[in-house]
């Protein structure tokens, strides 16, 4: 996302640049005209700039210093409300939230959150996204009386709900006589998750040009994140594509899609009401194509010059 963003606002004429300790990206195409690794996040390090955005908690304190006329910080989700957290971590969380950079957020939700616990008015700045690049399929597979259902991240992240969620859909994967084709897209499996659902077909270390085409071959897509999720990247993903979505009611997918035009809501950790929302695309091909299509018309307003607009606006204020 953040490539996204610099890469957005040089499509503007802005002179954007990322700097990182990391190596250069190659998977995003052209990140080395505009990306820079540096030694560290420090003053030595960085050039002065107009404005600089830190996009962690951490990088906040960097961005003030190098900042000429504007600081920022990019709130991608409210980080100290995970419970995972020591003591220190959510104080070093906090007192970022609490210095003064202007506050960027992913999802409207999070304005309202920063504005109840720290007092400040965020700016949402709506997700880069490529909906010519997420699109629907030329062709939609046979219906040859399977469900191909897809869910992302990883089984040990909370907040993205996978374990809760593969718990709840197992019953249903039995009953059905193992039609129910898991697609799982992650980074790693741990051993728990590999010896609960050996089945699944399972898509590691995906490049980023090669997730559209896996999206468009499966039949509906489930967000089972916690209410701790800044965003959800896969539901957007998979509107953009025309597949029907199952996710968690949540505020980042309430505000993704307010009106219900694109996915079935579910409580987190209902495992119940999963399975009935699953069970109800499988059996219902006009619902899924009608939600399919309501989500296509969502993600075709989420484009990276809308998101670099929403930034300059922020910059110029």
């Amino acid at each position: 996302m953040v490539l996204q963003h610099a890469r957005a606002l040089r499509g503007l004429g802005v002179d954007a640049t990322v700097h990182s300790p990391d190596p250069c990206p190659t998977w995003f195409d052209g990140a080395d005209t505009f990306y820079r690794q540096v030694r560290a996040l420090d003053r030595q390090s960085l050039p002065g700039v107009e404005v600089a955005v830190g996009t962690l908690a951490p990088t906040v304190a960097p961005a003030i210093e190098v900042a000429e006329r504007l600081p920022c910080h990019l709130c991608q989700g409210y980080e100290p409300a995970h419970d995972t957290l020591s003591r220190a971590e959510r104080g070093a969380m906090l007192a970022a939230y609490e210095l003064p950079a202007r506050k960027l957020v992913v999802s409207p939700h999070l304005v309202r959150t920063v504005r109840e616990r720290h007092g400040v008015e965020a700016h949402w700045i709506p997700q880069p996204f490529e909906p010519e690049l997420f699109r629907p399929p030329e062709r939609e597979r046979d219906d040859d009386g399977r469900l191909r259902v897809l869910v992302s991240g990883h089984w040990g992240l909370e907040v993205k709900g996978v374990a809760w969620c593969l718990r709840a859909l197992r019953p249903l994967f039995e009953r059905s006589g193992r039609r129910l084709d898991l697609v799982r897209l992650s980074l790693d499996a741990d051993e728990e998750e590999l010896a609960f659902w050996p089945e699944a077909d399972r898509r590691r270390h995906v490049p980023p040009a090669e997730v559209p085409a896996l999206i468009q071959g499966v039949d509906l897509c489930i967000g089972p994140s916690s209410p701790l999720e800044g965003f959800g990247l896969l539901a957007l993903e998979a509107m953009g594509c025309a597949r029907p979505c199952v996710l968690t009611d949540i505020p980042s997918h309430r505000d993704l899609d307010p009106e219900d035009r694109a996915s079935i809501k579910v409580p987190f950790g209902d495992g119940e009401a999963l399975r009935g929302a699953v069970e109800r695309l499988w059996r219902d091909r006009d619902l899924r194509r009608r939600l399919g299509a309501g989500g296509r018309t969502i993600a075709e307003t989420y484009t990276e010059r809308r998101t670099a607009e929403a930034l300059l606006h922020a910059f110029r204020r």
